[in-house]
C-alpha cells in the first residue's frame, strides 16, 4: 500500500476533531437556555458557536491546501531530479 493510500492521523487533524465535537456539543446549550427562558443569551452564544466551527473549519482548510500543495510540489520536484538523473546516465552510457 502506498503511502498516499494510507490514512495518516496528524497533530492538526486530531485537534480539529477535538474542537467539532465539543462545539456540537456545545450547540445543545442554546437550546436549553431557551427553554429555560433565556432567549438574549441563547442566541448570543449560538451565534458564537457556530462562529467558531466555521472559523476552525477554514483556518484547518487554508492550513491543509497549502500543506498539500507544497508536498506536491516536493514531489514533481523529486521526480524531475530523478528522470533527469536516469536521463544523464543514459546519454553518458551512451558515449564510448
Amino acid at each position: 500500500m502506498s503511502v498516499r493510500k494510507k490514512k495518516r492521523i496528524t497533530y492538526t487533524k486530531t485537534m480539529m476533531s477535538l474542537i467539532v465535537r465539543v462545539a456540537l456539543v456545545d450547540m445543545q446549550f442554546p437550546f436549553i437556555l431557551a427553554l429555560l427562558g433565556r432567549d438574549q443569551i441563547a442566541e448570543t452564544m449560538g451565534g458564537l458557536i457556530v462562529t467558531e466551527i466555521i472559523g476552525v473549519f477554514l483556518v484547518y482548510c487554508v492550513k491543509s491546501f497549502f500543506e498539500t500543495r507544497e508536498s506536491e510540489k516536493v514531489r514533481m520536484l523529486e521526480e524531475k531530479r530523478k528522470n533527469e538523473m536516469s536521463a544523464e546516465a543514459e546519454e553518458s552510457e551512451e558515449w564510448p
